[in-house]
Parts: structure tokens; C-alpha cells; sequence
């Protein structure tokens, strides 16, 4: 079953979702902070049958939050039926898992005709004492930190839900009934977390100011509020009473798939009307950066777009490997005056590959998207691994590629390559005390202060003004952590790439430049001097002022 994603625009805001088949709708919404990728199993098997469209709630996943500071469960059930009616959808099937369930309930309530049957995968229900407690404990704020300990505080707290629940509340009688919590299952949930980040708790407490107990009192759809073995909230189906005509409880298989299996009954006893629509064109939204996805021969590669004017598209490849989210500062610098394009090579941040690539199987994935888009010629910047990539493109496709811009790239003389191969890059094991965490947070981090960064002897120091925001190193941070198992295969296919070898084919100006503070910014000189005719420069840290740098290159 090929579950593809999309980006539907509603209103000012982007909500992403996946989708797998056709026919009648079945909408799925998952539980807080996760995002659709949860509900893969569900999508799988209702996609067999109806047409399954998992959405992001707004705010997490790649879901732009709403425009409200502190958004109740009413303002998520009217987006849900601004992004219904965006998609197309007249009436579905309803699934809310957890938080999910909350907002399920309240859109059913709402607009009773659009769902033909609701399924809450676990009821979120308190006493309004209990609710109080969780508004008041459950939701420390997310500050990030130099420390970096923030991302291991935020991953234990996901592991210590398998132990007792609440979290925060540590009694024999709040000894959860479950074994630990399946690692992989813990790191994706805590990277959905980093991801909401500052908004993570919106969502949340809009949950816990919910009335969910009488909420229940106004359905008049059909409606199942299931349990599962070891779920948390199993016993919260407890608290509800006496439930409406045409609802009822159930208690289902704890694994997924018989879970879904038993849910895809119950909707076809209860089939929405209609037939989903095809996804619509992503609509860009003025004044801001635009997602969407194109194909290629491995699958999807996401893609970032704003800007419009006189000059040649540009098109910006991120340090790989990582996300072009780093990108999005630059280009907001340089939308004024020409169409700017970024996007997340495969195998990183959202785009697809579970397997590593080579330099030159990324250049032809590349320009794939590149001819998906509609672009012929435009010019190009790449930054460090993302550099590598450009000139792969630039050497294999010398009329596509106008100009050329290599930001630190990696090209490092054969005897450094091979001594940084082994040790530059550790693999990401994910530990059930979240050190893996602080493990990749030291090494962003020392690449700043050292050279190579696990040198911190004295000849290794650098002195140089830091880059070590810790807002702006958590979102590098989380580009990496998304496709975490190819981040040792990445960088040995880098180092592994004679890209000195590759810069002497050039054939277009070029111009190579890199901030001070850059790791590989020693090794520019060494990359310009095999270029011919290349143009060298020292790149502003900030934004704005490099923006300046790449436009004077770009219309000369």
C-alpha cells in the first residue's frame, strides 16, 4: 500500500497529510504531539478500502499552527472543517487517537451530518480535579539550552509514561500496567515533540480544558469508544456513564493491526457517502514559504518555495546531512527579487530514502526534482554536504546550472578525508537514557568550538565567534534525527567523493565563499584553487547581509 503526502493550503496556513487510496473518505487524526506517521497502520488498512487521509493537526507534524495564542478544542474542530471542505470532503468516517479523539468528538457534536461514524482510539476523560492537576504539571515549558539537556528531559518524559501515569505523578497507584516503551516508538514521539516545540503544549492544554465528560452527552452519530490493553487511557471509558443511543464501548486488540482490522468493520456497517476527491494543487500562500512534494523515481522529495521576480530561480541544497528548514532564513532574505527553491535531498530531513545514496545518485534524484518543477535553468547554491551535491548537478547538467554556489564545501585533501572518515561522524543509536541525544547535540555543537570537533585539545581550539544558538541548533538537530540511520552513511559517501576531482569539470562561474565560523571554511581556498575562473569570498554569518554576497554573484 503506497501511502503518499501532500500539503492542501487552507485559508493562510498549510496542513499536511497522507493519504492512501480511493473512494469513500475515512479522516484520521492522531494523539498529541505525534503527527500521521503514527497512524501509518491505519491508513494502510483503511487505504484498502476507502480512501484514508491522515492530517497533521495544526501545529505539529509539518501542520502550521493556528493563528489563535492559546486555541481551544472549538478553533481545532472549525480548522478541521475548513481543511474538510479545502480537500473536498463532504462527509467521512472520523478516527481520533487520544487528543485526537477530543477534537473527533468535538467536530462530530458540531456537524453531526459530515461523520458518518466517529472511532476514538482511546478517550481522553478526567474529573475536573484531575484535569487541573494536568493543566498545572504536564506541560513544563520548552526552553532550549546550551546544555542541550532540554532534548533529554523531553525524551525521558515519553519513557517514563510507559512507567507510571501520569508522568509527573510517581506512586505505587500510578504504577502503569505495561512493559517498557518500544525505544524507536519513543524517539519518533519525543522528535514530534522537538518539532511543536514551543507549541507542543497548546494543543495539549486545549485538550485538558475540554469538558470531555459532557461532551459526550451531545453526539448523535454513531460512535465507538474503544480501549486497548495497556493503553493509558483505557480507564478513562469508565468515567463516561451512560452513553447516547448509537454509541457504545469496545475493548480492542492492543497491537495496531488488529485494532484497525476491527475499526474497518465497524465503518463499513457505517459508510460515509461520497468519494474523496483527488488531492488538490498546493496553493502557494502569499508572503511566505510554501511546502509541497515532488516525485521521483524513489519516492518523495519535499520541497520549500517563496519568492518571485525578474532573476533566475535559485535553487539551495542544505548541509546533508540535515533539513533545507535551515535553509528558510536565507531565503526569506532573498525572495525579494527571484523565485528561491529548497529542498531536502533524499534520504534527509522529509524526504524519502532509507537507504544512503551516492553524491552522484543525489545529483540525479536532483535534477529529477528539478525537471518535476519545471526548471530548466536556475541557479544553484549548495552548503557543505549540500555543496557536494550542486557540483555533482553542475558537472553532470552543465546547461541546466547557470551559476554555481559553494558554501564550505567539502573539499579537503585526500589525507584530512581519510582522517576524518572514521571518527566524523559516530552512528546515531537511539539509549533508553536519551544520550544519544546529547551525543549529537556535542558534536553540532563542537564543530563550533574544535577542529575536527572531537579534538578538544588545546590545538584543536577555534577561535572564532560561535554559531551555537540553541533555537537554531535544535532545528539542525531535528533535520538530522528525522532519517537518523543515514547519518554515519551520509557522511562516509562525502568523504568518500573526490570533490576536488569533480570541481575541476566546472564549467560555469562559480563562486566559492564560506562564513568564518564554518567547520570547512579552512578548506576553501584549497576548493576555489582547482575551480577555473572561480570567484572566492568570505560569507556574512548573518542572513540578510549573505543574501547581499549571493545577489552581487548572481547579477553580475
Amino acid at each position: 500500500m503506497t501511502i503518499a503526502r501532500h500539503f492542501v493550503t487552507v485559508g493562510t496556513r498549510q496542513v499536511h497529510y497522507r493519504r492512501a487510496g480511493n473512494g469513500a473518505p475515512v479522516v484520521l487524526l492522531h494523539a498529541s504531539p505525534s503527527s500521521s506517521w503514527a497512524l501509518t497502520t491505519f491508513v494502510e488498512r483503511f487505504g484498502q478500502d476507502y480512501a484514508a487521509i491522515a492530517l497533521d493537526t495544526p501545529g505539529y507534524g509539518l501542520s502550521d499552527p493556528l493563528a489563535v495564542e492559546s486555541p481551544e478544542i472549538g478553533d481545532y474542530a472549525e480548522a478541521l472543517a475548513e481543511t474538510l471542505d479545502a480537500l473536498g470532503i463532504e462527509q467521512c468516517a472520523l478516527f481520533g487517537s487520544h487528543t485526537g479523539a477530543t477534537v473527533a468528538i468535538e467536530f462530530a457534536r458540531r456537524y453531526p451530518a459530515r461523520v458518518s461514524v466517529a472511532l476514538f482510539d482511546g478517550y481522553p476523560a478526567w474529573p475536573d480535579h484531575e484535569r487541573a492537576n494536568m493543566l498545572r504539571e504536564y506541560l513544563p515549558p520548552w526552553q532550549p539550552v546550551w546544555t542541550g539537556l532540554h532534548l533529554v528531559e523531553f525524551f525521558l518524559r515519553y519513557r517514563e509514561m510507559s512507567i507510571y501515569w501520569p508522568w509527573y505523578d510517581r506512586r505505587k497507584a500510578t504504577r502503569a500496567a505495561a512493559g517498557g516503551r518500544n525505544l524507536e516508538m519513543t524517539h519518533r514521539i519525543t522528535l514530534a515533540g522537538f518539532i511543536a516545540s514551543s507549541g507542543y503544549a497548546k494543543g495539549y492544554a486545549a485538550v485538558f480544558r475540554y469538558p470531555e465528560i459532557e461532551a459526550v452527552q451531545g453526539l448523535s452519530v454513531p460512535t465507538c469508544f474503544a480501549g486497548r490493553a495497556e493503553d493509558s487511557l483505557i480507564e478513562a471509558l469508565k468515567l463516561l456513564g451512560t452513553l447516547p443511543a448509537g454509541c457504545w464501548q469496545e475493548t480492542l486488540p492492543a497491537d495496531d493491526a488488529g485494532a484497525a482490522q476491527r475499526y474497518a468493520e465497524i465503518i463499513a456497517a457505517h459508510p460515509p457517502t461520497g468519494i474523496a476527491p483527488p488531492p488538490p494543487e498546493t496553493v502557494p500562500v502569499a508572503g511566505r514559504i510554501t511546502r509541497r512534494f515532488v516525485s521521483w523515481h524513489g519516492g518523495e522529495i519535499l520541497v520549500r518555495e517563496c519568492g518571485h521576480g525578474e532573476g533566475a530561480p535559485l535553487v539551495l541544497l542544505p548541509h546533508v546531512p540535515g533539513s533545507s528548514e535551515t535553509c528558510e532564513p536565507l531565503m526569506r532574505a532573498l525572495a525579494g527579487s527571484r523565485r528561491v527553491v529548497a529542498l531536502d535531498p533524499p534520504g534527509s530531513g522529509d524526504s524519502d530514502m532509507a537507504a544512503v545514496l551516492s553524491v552522484d545518485e543525489q545529483a540525479d534524484a536532483i535534477g529529477q526534482a528539478l525537471t518535476a518543477l519545471g526548471l530548466d535553468t536556475v541557479d544553484l547554491y549548495g552548503h557543505n554536504g549540500g555543496a557536494s551535491i550542486a557540483a555533482a548537478v553542475a558537472t553532470a547538467d552543465e546547461n541546466r546550472i547557470r551559476r554555481l554556489i559553494l558554501d564550505a564545501p567539502l573539499a579537503v585533501p585526500l589525507d584530512v578525508r581519510n582522517a576524518l572518515a572514521p571518527h566524523y561522524a559516530r552512528p546515531i543509536e537511539i539509549e533508553t537514557d536519551g544520550g544519544h541525544l546529547l551525543k549529537l547535540w556535542h558534536t553540532l555543537r563542537n564543530e563550533q568550538l574544535y577542529w575536527p570537533w572531537y579534538n578538544e585539545g588545546l590545538e584543536g581550539v577555534r577561535f572564532v565567534e560561535p554559531d551555537t544558538d540553541p533555537t537554531r541548533m535544535t532545528v539542525r538537530l531535528i533535520g538530522i534525527l528525522k532519517q537518523h540511520r543515514n547519518y554515519q552513511g551520509t557522511y562516509a559517501a562525502l568523504f568518500s567523493d573526490d570533490l576536488s576531482n569533480r570541481l575541476r569539470g566546472l564549467a560555469c562561474p562559480t563562486l566559492v565563499c564560506a562564513a568564518e565560523n564554518d567547520p570547512f571554511a579552512r578548506y576553501c581556498n584549497f576548493a576555489a584553487d582547482v575551480i577555473p575562473g572561480a570567484t572566492r569570498a568570505v560569507a556574512p554569518s548573518a542572513p540578510v547581509d549573505r543574501a547581499v554576497l549571493i545577489r552581487e554573484f548572481l547579477d553580475a
